[in-house]
């Protein structure tokens, strides 16, 4: 093979490579999403032998930070201020699970959690406004789910109640078994 004849192969090959990224760019840009990108989002949720712990979005701008001991059944929660220097909790919220999953008053031994959040859009209207997010706590042993309301009100200030809103029991009672109470103080905040 002659020395003409392999540059004219190499450039060949070459006009074929940059004609070919070239209509990749091209095709790139003319499939490609224009504008910002789409919001993420990510809420987490971890447990151990004594915590659960789990984020949320309150509204579009703001998330909280829930937290479920597991010896006391204290579910609580903050929201962190960003706007504060340096930034700090602000908005709290607690409430005990124990009564609504169906303990009595030192049955609990040992009690195991699960915590998990999800979306919700609450009708807004009567006495609460509502989150755009509610935290379903399961008792491990039994299956027993409660949904709760967060409360949100963007003026918040000091610790508010969390709303229980229903049961699920998904072991004798069916899905909408409720514990003592919790149909009431849903039918309360409403």
């Amino acid at each position: 093979m002659n020395k003409l004849s392999l540059n004219g192969q190499v450039f060949g090959w070459c006009s074929c490579a940059a004609a070919l990224f070239a209509a990749g760019i091209v095709v790139g840009v003319a499939v490609a999403p224009q504008g910002p990108p789409p919001k993420v989002l990510a809420t987490t949720s971890l447990a151990d032998d004594s915590f659960a712990v789990c984020t949320t979005p309150i509204n579009g701008a703001v998330e909280a930070l829930f937290m479920l001991d597991f010896e006391t059944g204290d579910l609580s929660g903050g929201i962190l201020n960003p706007n504060s220097t340096p930034p700090r909790f602000s908005g709290g919220y607690k409430h005990n699970v124990l009564k609504d999953l169906g303990f009595k008053a030192g049955q609990a031994k040992n009690p195991k959690f699960l915590l998990v959040s999800g979306l919700a859009d609450m009708p807004v209207g009567g006495n609460v406004q509502f989150a755009q997010s509610v935290l379903y706590v399961t008792d491990s042993s039994t299956g027993t789910t409660v949904a709760y309301g967060i409360p949100w009100n963007a003026q918040q200030a000091g610790v508010s109640e969390l709303v229980p809103l229903d049961v699920a029991r998904p072991r004798g009672g069916g899905a909408k078994a409720a514990a003592a109470g919790v149909k009431e103080k849903a039918a309360k905040a409403k």
